[in-house]
């Protein structure tokens, strides 16, 4: 038979251990995980565009963006990184901060370097859109001189090398100087086939055909004629109702003569009469006889060219 002594310290324990228990179920804890705050960004973006200029070449090509260009990065923390562009020229690099400078290139275009530039960490830099340029050729040149229709030197000559095909554009050009010689000399890419006009005022213009590479030298020689006088060719006494056709003529110096489209005017259309222009001729005036008397005809254009005609019966 247990005491009552011993079955009191039994109840006793068992309370204490009890009280112990609840006492630590009742205290707070402290959270399970600690928060860990990230590390600030260690690099940061340069983005931008690559285009490629617009050029004359079979057909006109305009400017256009570039794809598979390379963009290197030429100083700093990130030198020797690149990149390529995409299909709408577009690049991205992810460099480390500080300065850096980028250099475009691809193939059969002149490379750019960028300004300097400083990259900050978790920022992004769009750089300046960039436009490359066809790579320069060698220096090509068409010189000579130019005389005028009795073999005298001509100063002050326009001379221009041009491009018909597809479109008109100048490439190139120089003027002479007092003893009538040029030089045209450019890098500019160009047609193996150009035009040299020659003008001046008071001279026939003259367009020269030539054959130039990439890296030509060529000699042309202009002759220029010089104008010396222009009169309206025609009868200068008509009867009423003859129909006569009146053409426009340039004498130049070296005696040649050359016709002109011409279109007059009549002083008095009573007496001659400028038929309409259904009725003209290609390269002529007609003109119609109405009525005794006299009338001046004057090229349309307002030239110092007169034909005084006097109509009879």
């Amino acid at each position: 038979m247990t005491s009552p002594a011993r079955t009191t310290v039994a109840l006793c324990a068992v309370i204490s251990l009890l009280t112990a228990c609840r006492a630590a179920s009742d205290t707070p804890t402290g959270p399970s995980s600690t928060v860990v705050t990230p590390p600030a960004p260690m690099t940061g973006i340069v983005q931008g565009f690559v285009r490629r200029q617009a050029y004359f070449g079979a057909v006109f090509n305009p400017e256009a963006p570039l794809s598979g260009a390379q963009v290197l990065v030429t100083e700093g923390a990130g030198a020797g990184q690149s990149a390529t562009t995409g299909a709408n020229g577009a690049y991205r690099l992810e460099l480390p901060p500080g300065p850096f400078r980028l250099r475009w290139s691809a193939s059969g275009l002149d490379p750019r370097e960028s300004d300097p530039g400083t990259v900050l960490a978790g920022s992004t830099t769009t750089v300046d859109t960039v436009i490359l340029q066809l790579m320069s050729v060698p220096e090509w040149s068409i010189s000579g001189s130019v005389r005028d229709g009795v073999g005298n030197p001509v100063a002050d000559v326009s001379l221009v090398a041009i491009e018909y095909v597809p479109f008109y554009r100048e490439v190139a050009h120089a003027s002479t100087d007092a003893v009538g010689r040029f030089r045209i000399a450019s890098t500019r890419q160009h047609l193996e086939t150009l035009h040299v006009l020659a003008e001046k005022a008071g001279y026939l213009y003259q367009d020269i055909t030539v054959v130039c590479g990439p890296s030509c030298a060529i000699t042309v020689n202009a002759r220029l004629l010089r104008f010396v006088r222009a009169w309206l060719d025609g009868p200068s006494t008509m009867q009423v109702g003859d129909v006569a056709a009146i053409s426009l003529i340039a004498e130049y110096d070296d005696g040649t003569r050359k016709p002109y489209i011409t279109r007059v005017e009549s002083s008095n259309p009573v007496v001659v009469q400028v038929l309409p222009v259904s009725q003209q001729q290609y390269d002529k005036s007609l003109v119609k006889a109405i009525a005794p008397g006299t009338a001046a005809l004057q090229d349309s254009l307002g030239g110092p060219v007169i034909l005084n005609v006097r109509v009879v019966r």
